[in-house]
């Protein structure tokens, strides 16, 4: 295959790689409704971008979790960081949609970099990270994280740059010591994103030596340390500022310690490792092909080159992965930012093969592959337009909350149920997109001019509420007597 022809495929390759990007999430991103965690996340950083909380101490409603005066269910950073956006272009649903599109790109334009430098040694595999990219996004709970406003997408970008970091202090002769300084710098960003899994990156210099070997063991124990010292001295940097310091205080020790000892959501340790296998089956079934493709044409695809990074960077995700099953919390979601390493590591191992097949391919294959790549490209940007106004959860929910947001004003408080409250996409639709809090009556008891329950729920004192007529099918919105 001529150097053209090469460059046509792999043009078609990188856009059908963007057409399965945007079917996978855009597709929902799109759409009405959200998952709850995501929305209320949304909702805390809205408030903050219009000044209601602050960035050490934000903001969800009157009670926000566990009737703390604040909200501390993570780290501030994220929240900073999106309501920089909400202040930019405004308070339209699109506007955490885009952020969570914009997380999507970082991350790619990452995976891209971190695989131009871990193919230095072999050049012919540079042009081969779309291959990364796919394989990576393909990852079902990657793609539902990327469709969703999860936190895990921002601290993604912090961990990904700090490998990057890493991994050229451990491949370049000079500056070490600035990227050891930066990728220590980017894990304190993703422990203020996410907590305690932003860490995971810490164990970067000792993988690459274990795998690599090209940095002798005390010189690794010496960029271990100099990073550990960064980490310690910018703990110590928070702790010493008060703001900082009486935020992750509650967050540590009121919520996230609270959580871990009396809340666990798992029956077994071991369900983070059988989900990150389940997730991971797409990767594992795809490499396994060509792996078989690679014996039954008999193309020496050059493992030996590659087994080393391949395997670097799939124990690289598993740092970020297997220790979440140290605590009883644990969620499908939670390993994301771990993912890419394994979409690189799987790519290393099958991307030889490809490029083999790919030179035993007639050249004009590859133009009718542009051709059908951008067909692709075209067909998912229509599929996408035609999403708009339809909706990917909560249909019924949110045809509610519109009917209550037509009676209350905006910014109002109103009482509810205790089983109402603890609806939380209601509460957090409501919060989000008109600023309505719903005011439970077995923490407050202060009466309120609305009252708000579902079909069957606790009803209100008749004498005092009257039923306003509106064509909900969950909730019934009532209203103090004249």
């Amino acid at each position: 295959m001529t150097p053209s022809s090469n460059s046509v495929i792999n043009k078609a390759c990188w856009i059908f790689t963007c057409s399965i990007m945007l079917l996978l999430t855009v597709s929902t991103l799109i759409k009405h409704g959200m998952f709850m965690d995501a929305m209320l996340y949304t909702s805390v950083s809205h408030n903050l971008s219009h000044g209601i909380g602050t960035f050490w101490l934000p903001y969800f409603d009157a009670y926000n979790v566990a009737n703390l005066p604040s909200f501390h269910e993570q780290p501030p950073l994220a929240f900073g960081i999106q309501s920089l956006f909400f202040r930019l272009l405004g308070d339209s649903m699109y506007v955490e949609r885009f952020y969570t599109f914009f997380t999507m790109c970082v991350n790619a334009l990452l995976i891209n970099l971190l695989w131009k430098e871990a193919t230095r040694q072999t050049p012919e595999l540079r042009s081969y990270a779309w291959l990364a990219i796919l394989l990576w996004i393909s990852i079902p709970v990657c793609f539902w994280s990327y469709s969703n406003n999860m936190h895990e997408n921002t601290m993604s970008m912090f961990t990904l740059g700090s490998v990057i970091f890493s991994y050229k202090a451990m491949q370049s002769q000079q500056n070490k010591l600035i990227y050891i300084v930066a990728a220590a710098c980017l894990i304190c960003l993703a422990a203020l994103t996410k907590g305690f899994p932003g860490l995971f990156p810490i164990t970067v210099p000792f993988l690459h030596w274990l795998f690599i070997r090209n940095k002798s063991f005390p010189k690794i124990v010496l960029y271990s340390i100099l990073m550990l010292l960064v980490i310690v001295m910018g703990g110590v940097a928070l702790y010493v500022y008060p703001a900082s310091n009486e935020s992750l205080s509650i967050y540590l020790f009121k919520r996230a310690f609270q959580r871990i000892n009396e809340v666990p959501s798992v029956d077994s340790r071991f369900f983070i490792f059988w989900r990150l296998l389940s997730e991971l089956i797409p990767a594992f079934a795809f490499t396994a092909l060509f792996i078989l493709i690679s014996k039954w044409k008999k193309i020496d695809p050059a493992f030996s080159t590659q087994k080393k990074q391949a395997l670097l960077f799939i124990f690289i995700g598993l740092s970020g992965s297997l220790p979440l099953m140290l605590t009883m919390v644990q969620n499908g979601f939670y390993f994301v930012a771990s993912l890419p390493f394994f979409g690189i590591g799987f790519a290393l191992i099958s991307a030889p093969v490809i490029r083999a097949l790919l030179q035993q391919m007639n050249p004009a294959i590859g133009t009718k592959l542009l051709t059908a790549s951008v067909v692709l490209l075209m067909s998912s940007i229509v599929f996408i337009f035609f999403q708009k106004d339809k909706f990917s959860r909560d249909k019924d929910l949110l045809h509610d909350v519109e009917q209550i947001a037509s009676v209350v004003p905006a910014n109002t408080r109103i009482n509810c149920s205790n089983s109402t409250y603890s609806n939380w996409s209601l509460n957090c639709y409501l919060v989000r997109t008109y600023g309505i809090s719903i005011n439970n009556i077995a923490f407050d008891s202060t009466p309120r001019k609305y009252f708000v329950t579902e079909f069957n729920g606790e009803r209100p004192d008749t004498t005092m509420f009257n039923e306003i007529p509106l064509t909900t099918t969950q909730y019934k919105l009532y209203q103090t007597a004249k």
